[in-house]
Order: structure tokens, then sequence, then C-alpha cells
């Protein structure tokens, strides 16, 4: 007797045979190919989706993405652990006994966060790496001694890393400069322990320590290193948003249109449910629009056009309100049937 197939074994046959026409199709993939796909549910999207000759290198650029955010984090919170001890530093109770507590955790927040700010420029290089084997961008060969210099500190920095998390746990010294309401901080880390920590510092790193005094100050490095991963990073990054390669292109193009649909899926529900149970727009914008945006629907007239379209063009940050669900809108916030009926492309810019 044959078994019956479930409907979960239908449902895996079904993206087993999406995934294998994604991975044979040319780019763009025909739209009766991207519709079914956009039609999955989320998680099934996303999976079959993986087929597609453009998402191994999407996903090597969202790794960076994500990176350089972790990486900007990282940087903010050092910034703001050096800044509690500066502001300790010039408190009575500083040089307190009953107060070295508190001079630990500042200090081991700052010891965290140099570990992880080494370690994502460490993750932000190698993840560059990547990309650059899947897609020759013109710009990033050309822009690393643009950005980086031969100074050696992206080096440096990679190399601290290196002996951070494999070989040994730097300690660093305080400097206190200056007296008064003129004084500050600063967190050092002694030359001759960093060129003894990491054996293998390569050239462009012992150059950079060689070109220092006696110590190396993290609040002063830390920013100039940032602003230069920003520099070429953001150049790399906005290439690939502006002019991506096709097959990276055509991925987006699949992806957004299941998110298109999914989200005017989501807004239809939504209406019929205010509308079902009578429930006035107006009471709930707070929990959808920014102040700024809430602050413009209410310099305008209430359930005009205007107003309706601004608030469309607010939310719909994925463009999936087509003419139907435009109308929709504009009867749930009472637009007049006047202004409703005509063509609803024909939206007012504020």
């Amino acid at each position: 007797m044959i078994r019956p197939v479930t409907e979960q074994e239908q449902n895996e046959q079904r993206k087993n045979a999406l995934r294998a026409a994604l991975a044979a199709s040319p780019v763009p993939v025909p739209d009766d190919l991207l519709n079914a796909v956009a039609g999955l549910f989320v998680t099934d999207t996303l999976d079959v989706l993986r087929a597609h000759p453009g998402f191994d290198l999407e996903d090597k650029l969202r790794s960076i993405r994500t990176t350089l955010q972790l990486f900007d984090q990282a940087f903010a919170d050092l910034q703001d652990a050096l800044a509690a001890f500066d502001a300790f530093s010039r408190q009575p109770e500083f040089h307190y006994r009953s107060h070295r507590a508190q001079h630990d955790i500042i200090e081991r927040s700052i010891r965290k966060e140099i570990f992880t700010f080494s370690e994502l420029a460490h993750s932000l290089q190698d993840h560059c790496r990547r990309v650059n084997s899947r897609w020759k961008s013109s710009l990033i060969t050309p822009r690393i001694p643009t950005c980086f210099g031969d100074d050696g500190l992206h080096d440096f920095v990679c190399g601290l890393r290196t002996a951070l998390h494999h070989l040994l746990m730097l300690d660093a010294n305080w400097a206190i400069r200056g007296s008064g309401a003129a004084a500050t901080s600063h967190y050092l880390f002694d030359l001759r322990e960093l060129q003894d920590a990491n054996p293998s510092w390569n050239e462009r790193a012992r150059r950079f320590l060689a070109a220092q005094t006696e110590n190396i100050d993290i609040g002063t490095l830390t920013p100039v290193y940032h602003q230069r991963v920003h520099e070429f990073y953001d150049a790399i990054l906005d290439e690939a948003d502006a002019n991506p390669p096709a097959e990276v292109a055509d991925y987006r193009r699949c992806w957004n249109a299941h998110q298109r649909r999914s989200a005017r899926m989501a807004w239809n529900f939504m209406l019929t449910q205010y509308q079902n149970h009578g429930i006035d727009p107006y009471l709930y914008l707070d929990r959808y629009l920014l102040p700024a945006e809430l602050e413009t629907v209410r310099r305008l007239p209430d359930r005009s056009r205007t107003q309706v379209d601004f608030i469309i063009r607010a939310l719909d940050e994925l463009s999936a309100c087509d003419n139907a669900l435009r109308l929709k809108i504009y009867r749930l916030f009472g637009v007049p049937e006047e202004a409703a009926s005509r063509d609803p492309t024909e939206a007012v810019d504020l």
C-alpha cells in the first residue's frame, strides 16, 4: 500500500523544485518563478533563495554591513568607557581605596571594548577578502592605500587582535596629565610590551610601532582608525547599493517582492480588523509614526487625501501599497468619496 504524501513532504518537494529552478535560471529570473518564490512563507522564501545565483555574494555583503555596525558599537562603547574613567579621575574619591572597585569595573570595560574593537576590525578585513573573491569592485584594491595609508596602523590594530586573542591579555597604564579642570586621562599600552606580546607583527605593524614613542594612547589611536574604516567600507557598500552585480540586484528583487507581498497581506489584515471593530485609526497613529511625522499629520486637515497620502508614504517603506489597498485606507480614514475616487496613483506631494 502506497503511503500518502504528507503536506510537509509536499511543501518540501515544492521547495526543492524551486531551488533547482533558481539554481539553473539566468538572471533576472522569470516573473513566474519570482512570484512562486515570493508567495512562500517567509522562512521558506529565505531557505529557497539560498539557491539564487546572487545569494552567496549578497550574504557576504550583508556580513560586512552587520560587522561594520558592530564595529561602530564597539567604538562607541570604548569611547564611553574612556570618558567614564576620565570623569571619574576628576573626582576626589578617585584616589580613595574604598572606590578601587569602581576603578576596576571601568578598566575591565575598557579592556573588553579594546578586545572587541580589534576583533571586529580583523573580521571586517576577512569579510572584505571574501567579497573581493567574488566581486572585483573597482574600489577595493585602490582604496586600501588611500584610506588606510601606509603607516601600518591597520596592521597594528589587526595584530593587536592576534596578540589579545591568542597570545597575551596585555595590561595598560593610566596617565593623568595636567591638573584641575584641564586634567586629562590616557589609557596607554607600553610599546615594549606590545613588541614582545606578538612575535609575528608584520613588517608594516613593526614600522608603525617603531614610529611611536614609549606608549600608544588608545584614546587617540582608535578615532583615527575608526574614521579610516568608514572611508573604506562606506564607499564599497555605497557602490554595492548603487551599482550591484546583476545577480545581487536580482536576488534583492526577489526578496523585495516577497517583502512587499507580505506587507500587503499584513496591511489588508490590519485594515479588516480596524473596519470590523469600528476602530478610529487616528487614535493609534503614535504607534506607527515618528514624532516629526506625527507633527506633520497634525498640521494637515483631518481626513483629507493629502493627510492620508502622507501617512501612507511614511509607513509604506517597501512600496507595497497598490491602488486597491490605497482605496481601503482612504475609506478607513474617512477621506471624502470625491477625493478618494480620483486616480489613487495621483498622491499629492507636500
